[in-house]
């Protein structure tokens, strides 16, 4: 079986579509690849490819992690007109299967993929087996568990742009903690109108776990850390690097800091030798352990290993853009880290990697709803006055994604109940950006 996901066409890995993968071949024992779609891939030269690929095959196929493009998702009709059962896993498969509530009222809203897709799976692959794979229609979900499988195949994965390529993973993932552990609190957020919305009183409230505009966090909140043993296992098949080192990888965990510093003592107990180990965390984490962090680097630095924080979430240097995010901080906090982080590299130089000339792309969302003549001057004041574009500002900002089942989409949905405005959607996203009033053409 083929497992598609969305994919940069860059050396890194893709953790949970490759364990999936490797699920099926040694537990299931259907042999499974993944293939990542680039943007630029050619759907007849795919549709071909696949004609032969599955000659002789039974014709069920897999996808994961869409990234909200529209073209694997209209790819994946033209796989349905092919003969192919196709199956939807990870991030949002349930949400996006189902899509949003109220359709028949809201034309606009996403209608869900479960006219496409015949068999949706939420939750970690152990549960499934070939009952279920021989179900082929509806949406099942499985509860996260600390034990779930885990054993990669880091030789599985392939891209497609014009032809299948096999791709040499230089940049693995370890799985440490099962979702965000910031999502563990439940939070009221009153949200500001957005800026365009003439009536400025339109204050909404909306419950979330976690950041706002995250729907990973609604979709698997949080469910403790695997363990040592279990990174343990992960890392001892990481490929090895031409310096006779496990190649890099990012330890994915929200709160990396204080299980970083407990993992470079059991790879040390191991002899295993690592070269770098990215991290994508949150502010307060840095805040909470600075000593922490600073004995992890000095430690890294005698074992000659770099650290690197590879995305720190920032989001936003302006402090009602931040409360409407949710993200729990404020831009004195981020002024302090970028302090930290400043400090930090001129004592350990090489060892300790976060500049954006390092290979670091931390967060910045803009352009926002909520951008106006107070918080875009207040968040260019705060750049320019703690040097921020000297180091951590990446080159290009994101703007702000709206998925669907993010609690930012209910926020949306709200103001579509309480207002005549109604918001286009692209494939799985709500475009923000595109009101459309009554009576008034979508994109005026």
């Amino acid at each position: 079986m083929i497992l598609f996901t969305h994919h940069t066409g860059e050396p890194h890995g893709i953790l949970g579509a490759q364990i999936a993968a490797t699920y099926f071949t040694k537990r299931l024992h259907i042999p499974s690849i993944v293939v990542g779609i680039t943007r630029a891939f050619s759907q007849s030269r795919l549709s071909e490819f696949l004609d032969e690929y599955y000659k002789n095959r039974e014709r069920i196929i897999g996808f994961s992690h869409l990234c909200g493009r529209k073209d694997i998702i209209e790819f994946i009709g033209t796989l349905r007109n092919m003969g192919f059962s196709v199956i939807l896993g990870g991030p949002q498969a349930s949400q996006d299967y189902y899509g949003e509530e109220d359709t028949e009222y809201y034309p606009m809203r996403f209608k869900g993929l479960n006219k496409v897709v015949d068999l949706a799976l939420k939750g970690p692959v152990d549960d499934v087996n070939h009952e279920l794979l021989r179900t082929k229609h509806g949406c099942f979900e499985f509860p996260w568990r600390r034990d779930i499988f885990l054993n990669v195949d880091w030789s599985n994965l392939f891209v497609f742009s014009e032809r299948l390529e096999r791709l040499e993973v230089q940049l693995g993932q370890v799985l440490s903690s099962i979702g965000c552990p910031y999502a563990k609190a439940r939070c009221s957020v009153t949200l500001d109108p957005p800026a365009f919305l003439q009536d400025r009183d339109l204050r909404i409230d909306i419950v979330s776990h976690g950041c706002t505009f995250c729907d990973v966090s609604k979709d698997k909140g949080f469910h403790g850390h695997v363990g040592t043993q279990s990174l343990m296992s992960q890392i001892r098949v990481l490929p090895i690097g031409e310096d006779e080192r496990s190649i890099p990888f990012e330890l994915i965990d929200e709160y990396p800091i204080v299980p970083l510093r407990s993992l470079l003592d059991s790879v040390d107990e191991a002899g295993i030798r690592l070269s770098q180990v990215n991290l994508v965390c949150r502010v307060d984490d840095i805040l909470s352990h600075e000593r922490v962090l600073h004995d992890t680097a000095r430690i890294a630095r005698e074992k000659g290993l770099k650290i690197m924080l590879a995305s720190i979430g920032f989001e936003s240097f302006s402090d009602t853009i931040l409360r409407n995010f949710n993200k729990g901080i404020t831009v004195e906090d981020i002024v302090k880290c970028v302090g930290i982080l400043r400090r930090l590299k001129e004592e350990f130089g090489e060892t300790f990697l976060y500049r954006r000339d390092e290979g670091a792309n931390h967060g910045f969302i803009h352009p926002t709803p909520w951008d106006d003549a107070e918080t875009l001057p207040e968040m260019n004041r705060n750049i320019v006055i703690h040097r921020l574009f000297e180091d951590v500002l990446p080159e290009h900002s994101t703007p702000l994604i709206i998925h669907h089942a993010s609690y930012l989409g209910d926020w949306i949905r709200e103001i579509e109940a309480r207002t005549e405005i109604r918001f286009t959607r692209d494939g799985t996203w709500i475009e923000w950006w595109n009101p459309v009033r009554p009576e008034q053409p979508a994109g005026l």
